[in-house]
């Protein structure tokens, strides 16, 4: 991680390595907090995410001068709250000294891009991956089951989605009140932010999801 004093994150691929920071950042600026940088992400490299190095990682993270600490991960068909409360349970028990928060993308970080696709909105991202213009996100875009490929099967013969070159782009291209009305996760996401913020503003070391977010959608 580069700064001593941000956010820095946990992420699984490659493109998320790259792409997390920005969306972080983005987040930041929408709640008009420019004061606290955000470090660079760390990759697990595995894929899934290997839950028994999982504590690994957050010490490193730590060590690192993470100032808080964002766990961002794919879902995909698995449930992401029971997933986000194994994880929260792992970091409680390392009792850090900085705050930590869970977040998984349902189904994959992917179905944000495509939840920015209605039909008069999205041109941004239409224009990067070379979609038609009637490229639109059905109604429950987090019940796509693989987000790449549906992007794969409306882009355009020649072009096909590659995380390392299209993540960190597209992520600058988000509609972000769009894909905040249309995905829980990512509403999940952007509460995690907020929480991580108010986390370092008052000197504690949550570890969120809680039992009440279990219970409720932010």
């Amino acid at each position: 991680m580069s700064s001593r004093s941000g956010i820095g994150g946990i992420v699984e691929g490659p493109g998320d390595e790259k792409a997390v920071p920005g969306l972080v950042r983005n987040i930041l600026w929408e709640c008009h907090r420019f004061d606290l940088p955000v470090a660079q992400a760390m990759r697990t490299g595995g894929q899934p995410f290997p839950l028994k190095k999982f504590k690994e990682y957050l010490r490193y993270a730590v060590a690192e001068g993470g100032k808080a600490i964002l766990v961002l991960l794919d879902a995909d068909e698995e449930c992401p709250r029971e997933k986000a409360a194994d994880l929260a349970r792992e970091a409680t028990e390392l009792h850090l000294n900085v705050p930590v928060a869970i977040v998984y993308a349902v189904q994959e970080y992917e179905t944000w891009f495509i939840c920015s696709l209605a039909p008069d909105r999205g041109d941004r991202i239409r224009e990067w991956l070379e979609l038609p213009a009637e490229a639109t996100a059905p109604e429950c875009p987090e019940t796509i089951r693989d987000a790449k490929g549906w992007l794969n099967r409306h882009m355009r013969r020649h072009r096909s989605y590659r995380a390392t070159y299209d993540q960190e782009p597209l992520t600058h291209r988000l509609e972000l009140d769009l894909v905040r009305s249309r995905s829980r996760s990512f509403r999940r996401l952007w509460h995690a932010v907020e929480e991580l913020v108010q986390a370092v503003d008052q000197g504690v070391a949550t570890v969120t999801p809680q039992s009440s977010f279990l219970q409720s959608d932010p």
